[in-house]
């Protein structure tokens, strides 16, 4: 026995043993290098160079910390932590804690699965160690957020996630947060609105709903949150939806749950998918710091149609402004068929009755708007010591919209606190609170007294757009190119406005307690709860409503959720490990809405409902939910190579009948990494994953939606009246219920130079709520009843490719592709209704057919004969069928996006091309602007230089049929005719000339003529940014700084429909595919300056 330095070494037949754990660790250290040796001598060396080592053995430090995730500040569980050459190395514990010995001058490496790894000097490293580890790029085996933001290995899940991180969305900054993920997450479609300051839809996997909200589910710290868009009773504007409050600088990352497989925890409320949210906190800093970001981004007009610029306003070729209302020539009139601009002297609307040259001004409609600009200044104050960490941030956002007098503003502040009350013991908070403020929103829509589009398609090109900025004469009155139908534009911006006032509160509190090792209770309760006001007002004066009017809405939202969770999870053998949840959780929904009109003012510019010369329009609406739900899940793993998870859910909805409140919702899904149960090593195949699931999920009814009610009406002769709502409801309601299943493999090549997700998924919704049309004899004109099936199915593939990684410089393209292919099977189980209306634009609909697309669109189109030819009438115009036909659907064949990226030492590149081939839409402005003749689409015929042939009419009677060529007794010759392609009824070519006018105007009865192919392919986004080095920043007394210049929307690469972009729409809900007016696409660049102290 030798005593040395207190420390006891026992040498006997089975070997040394040290007291000191951290002599023995390097004993067994050294003894594995030289014990191998048989050689005598050597096992003498070993034994003396133990002896000569114990003085630096006893300098050994022991070393503890905690291993998080340096994004989310995540703990990492079960890290691989090695110590020099010690072998075998030791493991992180579920909180993410180790403890380790360390001898001098060694190299300490955290390694993990998915993450990048680090090294430490032992000299360098004090106790209370913080290691954050960075994600892999194109990890396939990350640790990921899943549903109720449990995290876990991305290899053991049997379904697809994605994730996005900070930089992913931050730089490129967005003011609606729904815009950050176009053509970033495979499967994943984006429909725009309304210009720089609109909502967004967002649609996973296609439609499962036929007439319900299609969109996912968003989560943030875990407490499910509110994305409506609150239009009102009459809107007139494009409201934001309320998920565009959150702030990016605030977010650590997005992860989207992509199917009822990946979220089928959450229930009824999973059937589209889910967005987690995860919010940054103060894990990870090292001590106390601050954050400074400052953002400013330029918005112009991406696109404007093409206007013609060589016929004016007018009619038959004539014109002459007097009052703007019909006391002139055809000054009454706002179409563009008017005389040529070629100078002619024509007095206008700004001339005084003098006559002044007759010229296009081909920027008028562009002179109208203006640069846009967003400032986004935040500032965050963040810090960690032993048992607690904090963020706290506070962020600045004002919008000055392209539309003149367009503007809105937001504050963010937002709270995270971590503390550990005991080793067992710990308690967090999260909070942000949104003051959202819009002066004026843009007007959207047809609305004459709002709508800025609406004008602009029946502009007369010959109009100045400058001379009307000042919109009121020196007496105070307004004045306009067009008094017969418009007011002036600039008075619709300044006069005519919608103001909105958002506050909204998001808090989330919750309690961990770990019971025992691997055994933990979670409690936790959320709020979600804002008030939103607005007012709107039409100014005394203004065209179409001479009274003007004011009116104020005001909503209120109030969401709770209380959730609890028992979970144990940790290894029960060399070969299994067990993952076992349990919960509850209790949510609570609350809905107000109260809308009150004054419809004409009595005195002007007095905006108060006071103020009306006719009673008050007033609506009032308020609903309440609760539903009460059990789940459990386990996951069974083996040898961390075949994982098999099980989950199940029911839910008690207040909102349906007793006999059908509960409802159950399963799943089961399963994963294998055949990489790790075959031992496959090789340069080739990195890692190889198959996966599979099932599931159901469901959805439930609206508030009151089973026993019909009867209103008040006016009273008749001294009696009260009751009137039936609508629809007749149904007591008998059931949830609407989607069943899916899924496929997929992951697989990495070359060291994973190389990586590849295929999904592919089948999902059949049945028991679809939809409201149905009834009979009025039945004194209802629609029903609520369960009916209908939709399918879809679909394949998704994410492709990563590193094609070159060197010391200073990488290369990283990540492709994503996405295609689903939707089919209405029934409508209803008697089988007597084959089409339902999802929504409308004049005579267009969106419908959901049996047999065909979900969101076919339907209306009216030509009249063709057997060969397709189309049928022209007596009159030389074209036929429309009196039946109307599907002319398409709106859903894209495919989506998918590129993203390159390259970095070189503190530089970062990256461009991201997005594309939707397939689908179709409807354009209302290109119908508008054919009709008033506007487009340049309009000039083929119009005259000769465009093509258009020379008739006359006999007698100059133009009640008589045009001839085509030149007269013989005097008759005035024209030379706008046009001869439509297309057969006459007994199938001869056709060959009457027809003024073009008479032409291009009757297009606008037949829909089929403005329908178009929706395909598009977009410069999405284009970001360069520089880190500043290390050396730099530090003299200067910052951490990091980092600048960026950011560009978003930059180009259309390609696109079908002439005139707008493609991927807008007039509104959020089903019925996509019709555009009407709405306003310009925008492209936006700036700068990004980011900084830490």
């Amino acid at each position: 026995m030798l005593l040395l330095s207190s420390k006891i070494i026992y040498k006997n037949h089975t070997g040394f043993i040290f007291l000191d754990p951290r002599i023995r660790q390097s004993f067994y250290c050294l003894k594995g290098r030289l014990m191998n040796q048989s050689n005598t001598n050597m096992k003498k060396l070993f034994i003396y160079a133990v002896l000569l080592l114990l003085p630096a053995i006893l300098n050994a430090q022991t070393i503890r910390g905690v291993v998080q995730s340096a994004i989310t500040g995540a703990p990492l569980a079960y890290v691989s932590i090695q110590s020099g050459n010690e072998a075998g190395g030791s493991l992180s514990k579920e909180d993410g804690s180790f403890t380790l010995t360390a001898l001098p001058h060694s190299i300490i490496r955290f390694s993990y699965a998915g993450y990048e790894s680090r090294e430490f000097n032992a000299d360098s490293v004090k106790d209370d160690l913080v290691v954050l580890l960075n994600p892999a790029r194109g990890a396939l085996d990350a640790v990921v957020v899943t549903a109720l933001g449990i995290f876990k290995q991305k290899k053991s899940l049997g379904y697809a996630t994605q994730d996005l991180k900070y930089e992913d969305i931050a730089q490129a900054k967005e003011t609606n947060i729904v815009n950050s993920l176009a053509g970033k997450i495979a499967g994943v479609r984006i429909t725009n609105t309304q210009g720089d300051m609109g909502s967004s839809r967002i649609v996973i996997r296609g439609e499962t709903s036929i007439s319900g909200n299609n969109q996912p589910l968003f989560v943030v710290d875990g407490i499910p949150v509110d994305n409506s868009q609150l239009l009102g009773t009459a809107p007139s504007r494009d409201f934001r939806n309320a998920i565009s409050d959150i702030n990016p600088e605030d977010i650590a990352d997005i992860s989207v749950l992509k199917g009822p497989n990946a979220a089928a925890l959450y229930g009824s409320r999973a059937a589209h998918g889910v967005i987690i949210i995860s919010t940054k906190t103060g894990r990870g800093k090292k001590g106390v710091g601050v954050t400074v970001n400052s953002n400013t981004t330029f918005s112009s007009l991406l696109l404007l149609p093409d206007y013609q610029n060589t016929f004016g306003q007018g009619a038959d070729g004539k014109f002459s402004f007097v009052d703007g209302k019909g006391g002139g020539v055809n000054d009454g009139i706002d179409e563009s068929w008017g005389p040529r601009m070629d100078g002619q002297l024509i007095p206008q609307f700004n001339s005084n009755g003098t006559p002044v040259p007759f010229i296009a001004h081909p920027n008028n409609v562009r002179d109208y708007f203006r640069t846009g600009v967003t400032y986004s200044n935040g500032v965050s104050l963040a810090g960690v010591n032993e048992n607690s960490d904090f963020r706290i941030s506070y962020n600045n956002e004002k919008q000055l919209g392209i539309i003149p007098n367009s503007q809105a503003g937001k504050n963010n502040l937002a709270f995270n606190a971590n503390y550990s009350i005991t080793p067992k013991l710990k308690i967090g908070v999260s909070a942000n609170y949104i003051d959202e403020n819009a002066p004026n929103l843009p007007g959207s829509g047809g609305k004459r007294s709002t709508s800025t589009m609406l004008q602009f398609t029946w502009f007369g090109r010959q109009v100045d757009v400058n001379q009307l900025r000042n919109y009121k004469d020196a007496d105070g009155k307004t004045f306009n190119w067009n008094n017969a139908y418009y007011s002036n534009p600039f008075w619709v911006a300044y006069e005519n406005t919608v103001s909105q006032r958002r506050n909204r509160i998001l808090g989330v509190v919750n309690v961990n307690y770990e019971i025992v090792k691997g055994l933990d209770f979670h409690i936790k309760s959320g709020t979600d709860y804002y008030t939103d006001k607005r007012k709107l007002k039409i100014a005394y004066g203004t065209s179409g409503t001479p009274f003007g009017s004011y009116e104020e809405d005001g909503f209120t939202v109030n969401e709770n959720n209380t959730e609890a969770t028992l979970r144990f999870n940790r290894s029960i053998s060399s070969d299994f490990s067990l993952d076992v949840l349990a919960g509850a959780n209790l949510r609570t929904k609350e809905y107000e809405e109260n809308d009150q009109k004054a419809p004409r003012l009595a005195v002007a510019d007095v905006y108060t409902l006071t103020n009306s010369r006719d009673p008050l329009v007033s609506s009032n609406y308020f609903s309440r939910l609760k539903t009460y739900s059990t789940f459990a899940s386990a996951q069974v793993g083996f040898r961390n190579y075949a994982f098999v998870n099980l989950t199940a859910r029911n839910d008690w909805s207040s909102t349906l009948p007793v006999q059908n409140l509960s409802y159950f919702y399963p799943s089961v899904n399963a994963s294998f990494i055949l990489t790790d149960a075959f031992q496959i090593h090789s340069d080739v195949l990195s890692f190889a994953k198959l996966r599979g699931g099932w599931s159901k999920v469901g959805s439930d009814a609206d508030p009151y939606s089973l026993i019909n009610t009867y209103n008040f009406n006016a009273p008749f002769q001294g009696n009260p009246q009751l009137i039936a709502s609508g629809t007749d409801l149904n007591s008998d309601l059931k949830s609407e219920s989607t069943n899916s299943t899924e496929l997929g493999l992951e697989a990495g090549f070359f060291k994973n130079r190389v990586r590849l997700d295929l999904s592919f998924y089948n999902t059949n919704s049945i028991d679809q709520i939809l409201k149905v049309d009834v009979t009025a004899s039945t004194g209802y004109t629609q029903k609520l009843l369960n009916a209908g099936k939709i399918n879809n199915k679909g394949v998704e593939v994410q492709l990563g490719v590193t094609p070159l990684k060197l010391k200073s410089f990488r290369w990283d393209i990540d492709l994503n592709y996405a295609s689903n292919k939707s089919k209405v099977l029934v409508l209803d189980y008697e089988k007597r209704l084959q089409n339902y209306v999802l929504g409308s634009d004049g005579t267009i609909q969106v419908i959901a057919a049996v047999g065909q697309p979900y969101g076919t669109l339907y209306g009216n189109a030509y009249l063709r004969d057997a060969s397709g030819n189309i049928v022209i009438s007596s009159d030389g115009i074209p036929l429309a069928d009196p039946n109307k036909k599907v002319l398409g659907k709106y859903t894209p064949d495919w989506i998918g996006g590129i993203n390159n990226s390259f970095s070189y030492k503190g530089i970062n590149l990256s461009f991201l091309i997005d594309a939707s081939i397939g689908g179709s839409l409807y354009s209302g402005t290109n119908a508008t602007g054919t009709y008033t003749g506007i487009l340049a689409s309009t000039m083929p015929g119009r005259d000769a230089a465009h093509g258009g042939l020379t008739y006359y009419y006999p007698g100059n009677d133009n009640g008589q049929a045009a001839v085509q060529g030149q007269p013989g007794g005097g008759e005035t010759v024209y030379s706008d005719g046009i001869i439509v392609n297309g057969v006459t009824a007994d199938g001869k070519t056709n060959a009457k000339v027809v003024p073009a006018v008479n032409y291009y105007k009757a297009l606008y009865d037949i829909d089929e003529a403005f329908v178009y192919k929706s395909s598009y392919i977009k410069f999405r986004e284009l970001r360069l940014g520089y880190t500043l080095p290390s050396s730099w920043t530090k003299k200067i007394g910052f951490v990091s700084a980092t600048v960026a210049l950011v560009g978003r929307n930059l180009w259309i690469l390609y696109k079908d429909v002439p005139n707008i972009d493609p991927e807008n729409a007039f509104t959020n809900g089903n019925a996509q595919g019709l555009e009407d007016l709405t306003l310009p696409t925008t492209r936006s660049y700036g700068f990004n300056i980011n900084f830490k102290f």
